[in-house]
């Protein structure tokens, strides 16, 4: 089986990427951002800290339903922004697949401000669920300002000091810089995934 894993920071454009390889391999995407919106949905949440537990649960619903795609033999692509903790548990999961598993990393990454300006001008513009942009509590109440805010400093703690800028796992990784997303030879970059897999 084949397993494409697109990781790295928010607001570097893997779920677009994840769209494109999908286009041209037909595997099926196993995405965090769409597990957990469907967790504020189904039980939204009352404080930040109970935010963060459905990320955290979203982050094991994705885990265990790749284990089950692996034990399977079922190829997939893979689209979450892995900390520390998730990227330890995914490196285990890899680790336990052995050689049945042909796996190929796209390490997406860039200028932290840069991306976090992007990630806050995504929410404010309201081009993502949002459970996203609402910190305190979801779903909002009749008629409250629903605006996006975060700090520089708010984004490096929830991002940058989880260690979503790094890789907790081995095997053939590709990095990209994705600090301007538009200046990324898309192409070029899935006709190396498909080299790579062709390899074995």
């Amino acid at each position: 089986m084949e397993l494409i894993i697109l990781a790295g920071m928010p607001a570097t454009g893997k779920s677009t990427l994840a769209s494109r390889l999908q286009a041209r391999f037909g595997y099926p995407i196993l995405e965090k951002d769409n597990i957990k919106e469907g967790l504020f949905d189904t039980l939204g949440f009352s404080c930040y800290a109970e935010k963060r537990a459905l990320d955290v649960a979203a982050n094991e619903v994705l885990l265990r339903c790749l284990k089950a795609m692996v034990k399977a033999k079922r190829s997939v692509i893979v689209d979450n922004n892995f900390d520390a903790a998730s990227g330890e548990k995914l490196g285990q999961l890899l680790k336990e697949a052995g050689q049945d598993c042909n796996v190929v990393t796209v390490f997406l990454n860039g200028d932290p401000q840069v991306l976090y300006e992007r990630y806050v001008a995504r929410d404010s513009q309201g081009l993502r669920h949002l459970g996203h942009a609402m910190q305190t509590h979801y779903p909002p109440l009749e008629g409250e300002d629903t605006t996006f805010h975060m700090t520089r400093e708010g984004f490096d703690r929830r991002f940058l000091h989880l260690g979503m800028d790094k890789a907790y796992w081995d095997g053939t990784r590709i990095s990209v810089d994705a600090t301007y997303p538009e200046t990324i030879d898309t192409d070029g970059l899935i006709a190396q995934i498909a080299e790579i897999l062709e390899r074995g």
